[in-house]
């Protein structure tokens, strides 16, 4: 899979991961663990596409969401 494919699709999981993050807040809260965890999620995905377009070696073994 080439760099621009792998971002696409982690460009995909970040806009997935803020929807869920804004429906679990409106619901739940901001202060609730999902949201908390929806937050965490969200922060590793976009440290995922920096290290992409950065063309750090090893990216796969740094990150997993």
């Amino acid at each position: 899979m080439n760099k621009v494919l792998k971002q696409d699709a982690c460009m995909e999981k970040i806009e997935e991961l803020r929807n869920k993050m804004v429906a679990a807040a409106g619901q739940y809260g901001l202060s609730h663990p999902i949201v908390l965890h929806y937050s965490q999620e969200l922060d590793r995905a976009h440290n995922k596409v920096i290290l992409l377009e950065t063309g750090t070696k090893d990216w796969e073994r740094s990150l997993s969401f």
